[in-house]
């Protein structure tokens, strides 16, 4: 599972920012008389303190399951099936075969040149890219090209 860091709200509000900002899932442990913070991502969550143990263990659980899921990368099987969060989407060979690049690298950017290389040519990159954007959007995907760099898979 993984590691849901408890954070004192608001004494430690200025380590919180640096967590959330991190990626880090986050539980705040709000003081009885404070205001709550306002999550900016499914990574984070709060209870009022003192709370309840059970009340304590059942947030980190859940937020040790989203963290599970979020951060987990979609996969390209050998049959050239895309996999994230349950959805499986069957894919072409050239699609399986940049799905698997980008999917390697997730959430960063793929340089053209790499991208190319799996094709064997330059010249039809951009119609694969803009061919595998609609493919992956039934499975919560985006494609982004970050212009005069590359490709990025990311979550939508």
């Amino acid at each position: 599972m993984a590691d849901v860091i408890l954070v004192r709200w608001p004494e430690e509000r200025e380590d919180a920012a640096r967590l959330v900002a991190a990626g880090a899932a986050v539980l705040y442990l709000v003081d009885l008389d404070a205001e709550p913070p306002v999550p900016t991502s499914c990574l984070e969550d709060w209870v009022r303190m003192p709370g309840d143990d059970r009340d304590l263990r059942g947030r980190v659980m859940a937020l040790e399951t989203r963290a599970v899921a979020h951060r987990m990368p979609p996969t390209v099987d050998g049959a050239g099936r895309l996999r994230y969060h349950g959805k499986l989407l069957p894919l072409s060979t050239d699609e399986a075969s940049l799905a698997r690049v980008l999917a390697a690298r997730f959430g960063t950017v793929v340089p053209d040149i790499d991208l190319a290389a799996v094709l064997g040519d330059d010249a039809g990159l951009r119609n694969h890219m803009t061919h595998l954007r609609s493919r992956v959007r039934p499975v919560d995907l985006h494609v982004r090209r970050i212009r005069g760099q590359g490709y990025a898979l990311q979550a939508r």
